[in-house]
Order: C-alpha cells, then sequence, then structure tokens
C-alpha cells in the first residue's frame, strides 16, 4: 500500500514538473515573439523616420512635410523632427527651442521654452521672442503658398506688453488675400501668451510675396 502511495505521490511530482516546465516554455516563445515584434516596431520607426528625414530635407512646403510626419508612432516625434528639419532651413529656430503644436493651411501654433534665453533679469529675450514670432508666422503664410512661391520679411514690429517667462505659446491665423489683388505684400500677426493665457508680445509682420507664374 505505501509502495503504491509512493508510486502515485511521484507521478503527481513528476506532473507538476512537466506542467511547470510547459508554463516556462510558453512563457519564453510568447516573450520571444513579443520582444522580436518590439524590436521590429522599433527597427521600422527609425528607418521610417531616417528616410523621410532624407526626403523632406530640402522641402520648400513645410506643411506639406507636417502632413508627411502624420503617420503612425512617427506621429509621436513629430514636432521634434520638425523642428530639425525646419533648423535646416532656419538654423536661428534652433536658438529657441521652438516645437510647433498644431499647423494647418493658414494657421500655426508654436511652443518655446525659456531654457536658453533668458536675460539677466529672468525674462525671454526680445530677439528670441522676435524669432518666435517670425517662424510661426512665416510658417501660416507659407502654408497658403504654391510649391514655387517665395516671401521675404520687409518689416517687424513688435509690441511687447509685459515681461515673457517660462512657457510662450505663439499663434498666427492668415487669411490669404482674393485671388484678384494684384499686390505682392502679405501681412501676418502673431500673438505670444504665456501659460497664464496673458499676452506676452504681439509681432506684426509684414512680407514681400514673389508668387511664381506656374
Amino acid at each position: 500500500m505505501a509502495s503504491k502511495q509512493s508510486v502515485l505521490a511521484q507521478a503527481l511530482y513528476q506532473h507538476f514538473q512537466a506542467t511547470i516546465q510547459l508554463i516556462q516554455a510558453a512563457l519564453a516563445l510568447e516573450w520571444t515573439i513579443l520582444t522580436r515584434f518590439i524590436v521590429g516596431v522599433i527597427v521600422a520607426t527609425i528607418l521610417s523616420i531616417l528616410y523621410l528625414v532624407w526626403t523632406l530635407r530640402d522641402s520648400q512646403q513645410p506643411l506639406h512635410v507636417w502632413e508627411k510626419l502624420n503617420k503612425p508612432l512617427i506621429k509621436l516625434f513629430r514636432p521634434k523632427i520638425f523642428a530639425f528639419l525646419l533648423s535646416g532651413v532656419n538654423p536661428y529656430v534652433g536658438s529657441i527651442d521652438l516645437r510647433v503644436s498644431t499647423f494647418s493651411k493658414g494657421f500655426c501654433t508654436g511652443i518655446m521654452r525659456s531654457n536658453y534665453c533668458s536675460t539677466p533679469y529672468d525674462s525671454i529675450h526680445a530677439t528670441a521672442l522676435a524669432t518666435l514670432a517670425e517662424t510661426v508666422g512665416e510658417l501660416a503664410l507659407l502654408s497658403t503658398l504654391k510649391a514655387k512661391d517665395r516671401a521675404i520679411l520687409t518689416s517687424v514690429n513688435m509690441e511687447f506688453k509685459k515681461k515673457a517667462r517660462g512657457l510662450l505659446t505663439a499663434s498666427s491665423d492668415f487669411t490669404p488675400p482674393s485671388t484678384n489683388e494684384e499686390s505682392n505684400e502679405a501681412k501676418t500677426v502673431v500673438v505670444i501668451k504665456d501659460r497664464l493665457l496673458d499676452t506676452v508680445a504681439v509681432a506684426h509682420l509684414v512680407w514681400n510675396v514673389k508668387r511664381s507664374e506656374v
């Protein structure tokens, strides 16, 4: 009787060990598949980003670039990638740590922090605000132009309302003139607000637009 119980206990123990080994093998297999999937997604995302950066680096249509970056996973890095591409066209953009948050035809919103642009008075430098306003206003304008059209800034008028500190948001809403107008002059207005939604500065920009005949 004792011998039968010993054999039964040994069989149960072996069955228990086999079950544990089977579970471990299944978990290892699932982990391997999951790991390969994650690595594959990361590699595919990196390759896609490199491809987009290479193909879009010389594009003169910022809205086209912004829309091209609106892809799964890549969209998470869109503000940084767009800022990198933008700094390649305009090196001054890299000095103000600008991140475009919203961009559509005729409308642009950008965010800037005061990490590298502070003055001894613990406020953001006026030239940094002017660069922020110029960049956002230009993007809003360029989004309404054709691929071969060009815009040259001819006048900047900055109205400083209060000291700029912390996170700033600049926005510009540009409505293209009617097609009947022959004037090449375009005006954009950029409003810069702080995190309390107080207006920090207002920029009035005048552009000379050279339109292509094609």
